[in-house]
């Protein structure tokens, strides 16, 4: 017989092993690993606010769509990174404020973009600070 399971949310990251150890300290941290579906895609939330081409966005609402009806999740929770490649790394911007407010503003207009669509989820907006000294922080972005 088969028995439901749910589980407490679907985390969207970067694919970039630089942060996995860090993502999933993280996750302990908040007593979230083995509670999540995770789902990585190289970008993350700029594959669903600029998507390449439109089945990049679409490819990321379907999964959590099935992380919904499956495992009746109540949360997401978005996570950017500093110095990600998909936005140019830290090079393409001119300052670490920069780099900042656009990782908010893209992070912003996909928690939009999901409440639209779920409104019942709760969006949780992750930006991992890469550091100078390779220390990777999480700051919650309100």
């Amino acid at each position: 017989m088969h028995m439901p399971h749910s589980c407490k949310a679907l985390v969207l990251h970067c694919i970039d092993f630089r942060f996995g150890k860090a993502i999933k300290k993280y996750l302990e941290s908040q007593n979230l690993l083995g509670d999540v579906d995770i789902v990585s895609v190289a970008g993350a939330v700029k594959d669903l606010v600029e998507p390449k081409i439109p089945a990049d966005a679409k490819f990321i609402m379907r999964q959590i769509v099935i992380s919904s009806s499956l495992h009746h999740i109540s949360q997401v929770i978005l996570l950017n990174h500093t110095d990600c490649g998909a936005y140019g790394g830290r090079a393409a911007f001119s300052s670490d404020n920069e780099e900042f407010e656009r990782h908010s503003h893209d992070l912003q207009t996909a928690k939009t973009a999901i409440l639209a669509e779920f409104p019942s989820l709760d969006v949780i907006k992750i930006l991992a600070r890469l550091n100078k000294n390779g220390e990777i922080t999480f700051e919650t972005i309100i």
